[in-house]
């Protein structure tokens, strides 16, 4: 799986204009986005990622494609510091997370690693394999 990330510009209509391309395009998004000093910035993984690729690339918007793991955890208090503790003792940088599905007992996450032999070593069982696309 991987996780797109877009720069936009702070502007009405910049995350519109993004979804409705992939809507158009039937491609479905699990997406959260951020404004910081004047931009915008769009995390996403899609259910069709070629199909992603293609809408980005018809619609001029430069993208990023990172390969990322899909983690579960508890969702109690404790359970994202032992988690996060987990890669770093393993010497493990985790620089992005996409929250993807919440229930009142587990929380998934999409993350982005700087090492996903090491990650999945340290994560073990919760490494959820395949997707949770959308």
């Amino acid at each position: 799986m991987s996780l797109f990330t877009v720069d936009l510009k702070n502007q009405p209509g910049e995350l519109a204009r993004l979804c409705e391309a992939m809507a158009g395009s039937g491609i479905n998004l699990v997406l959260s986005a951020t404004a910081l000093d004047g931009g915008g910035i769009v995390v996403f993984i899609a259910d069709d990622e070629p199909g992603a690729q293609a809408v980005l690339e018809d619609a001029g918007i430069q993208y990023a494609m990172r390969p990322a793991l899909t983690v579960r955890m508890e969702n109690q208090p404790g359970t994202g510091a032992a988690t996060f503790r987990k890669l770093a003792d393993a010497g493990v940088n985790a620089d992005l997370l996409l929250p993807v599905r919440v229930s009142d007992d587990l929380f998934f996450a999409v993350i982005c690693v700087d090492d996903q032999d090491k990650a999945r070593r340290a994560l073990g069982a919760q490494v959820v394999p395949g997707t949770l696309a959308t």
